[in-house]
């Protein structure tokens, strides 16, 4: 209604709502003044069995190819995904990414948006949803589109700003670091942010599915293997959290520990020191939580084992896996009856005798 509202009266005011344009390749086809990229061609990923869903065949899964757009004269605000709009006013939908779809995008129901400031220059946008405050979304969606941004110019001496949400947390700078971005380069921005730029660089989005790519990418940020190294075993404890803890966490490491199990909280290491642990380690045992991300630098092999409850589970780190070449499965957990709030994130008991089945095997 209040789209239908804006779009009656928005004469009025002097704005226009933008026409939806689904694909940005499709439209670059017919504006030669838009430049395109083609960083990643295609990629097939091949699915093994669902823990959960067993009568379900996935079978393959497509990652589509990643490019980098290069668009002068856009008008960006960096509400969640951001919003492009270009010189004639359409908004590039998959560059536009919105949880309840294109169409239902806030810009054609915001009453007010902020003023626009004005960009000079060659702007890099790597703004990505749910990226400002989880380190899975910040690591697995925002920081291959970094990747993209790097492997278009080979380095970052080409763009003039690089436009980022985050929340400033020390594993968004130790990534940066990582890629080699000039911190004077970096601005944080969010939806009180929109900007007239006069060269805007995007990378294309796609989560449908991990693309080997990225897995590649981000695994050469982990410090190289010693061969002669000890490979450990290693326990992810969600003690510090506020949800999706394990009850009867005091049990089972002594369990875990009896099995040569370290226990660890990946909020009291750096992003160096868990990449380089993840890097180096022979098997992993970890409730479901962010912190799984760092499978991404295990080396192929390496066992993965998901602490989850069936309301619980999401199947981002089965897929990370698969691609990663890991051994991965799911240890089941119920939920504890004092748990309050949503049930996919109850704390959780794990039973004694499925960890021991478990640790038998590894």
């Amino acid at each position: 209604m209040k789209r239908a509202a804006l779009e009656s009266i928005g004469a009025f005011w002097g704005r226009i709502p933008p026409r939806l344009e689904l694909s940005t390749l499709d439209y670059a086809s017919e504006h030669t003044e838009i430049s395109v990229l083609e960083i990643r061609c295609a990629e097939v990923v091949r699915l093994p069995p669902h823990p959960f869903r067993t009568h379900t065949s996935f079978g393959e899964l497509k990652a589509a190819p990643a490019f980098v757009f290069e668009i002068p004269n856009v008008n960006f605000w960096a509400h969640y995904g951001g919003a492009v709009v270009t010189a004639d006013n359409a908004l590039l939908a998959d560059l536009s990414p919105e949880v309840w779809g294109p169409a239902n995008h806030p810009i054609f129901s915001r009453w007010h948006l902020p003023e626009s400031e004005l960009l000079n220059g060659r702007i890099a946008i790597a703004v990505t949803p749910e990226a400002g405050a989880n380190y899975y979304h910040w690591l697995l969606d925002l920081m291959p589109k970094v990747l993209l941004l790097k492997h278009a110019t080979q380095n970052f001496s080409n763009y003039d700003t690089l436009l980022l949400n985050g929340s400033r947390a020390n594993y968004e700078r130790e990534t940066l670091t990582a890629l080699e971005v000039p911190p004077e380069k970096i601005r944080f921005v969010d939806s009180h942010d929109r900007f007239q730029i006069a060269s805007a660089v995007f990378p294309s989005l796609d989560n449908n599915v991990v693309a080997p790519w990225k897995v590649h990418g981000l695994h050469q940020l982990a410090s190289p293997v010693q061969s002669n190294q000890h490979r450990r075993r290693l326990y992810l404890s969600r003690a510090r959290a506020a949800v999706r803890r394990i009850a009867n966490e005091k049990e089972i490491s002594e369990a875990l520990r009896q099995h040569d199990f370290e226990i660890l909280e990946a909020e009291t290491q750096s992003f160096r020191e868990q990449a380089d642990l993840f890097a180096n380690a022979s098997a992993i045992v970890a409730p479901h939580g962010a912190a799984l991300a760092n499978i991404v630098f295990c080396q192929p092999g390496t066992r993965v084992v998901e602490i989850t409850t069936r309301a619980g589970y999401r199947d981002w780190y089965w897929q990370l896996a698969t691609v990663a070449g890991l051994s991965y499965e799911v240890l089941e957990a119920q939920p504890t009856r004092s748990s309050s709030g949503p049930s996919e994130n109850a704390d959780m008991i794990v039973s004694r005798q499925g960890l021991a089945r478990l640790l038998e095997s590894v």
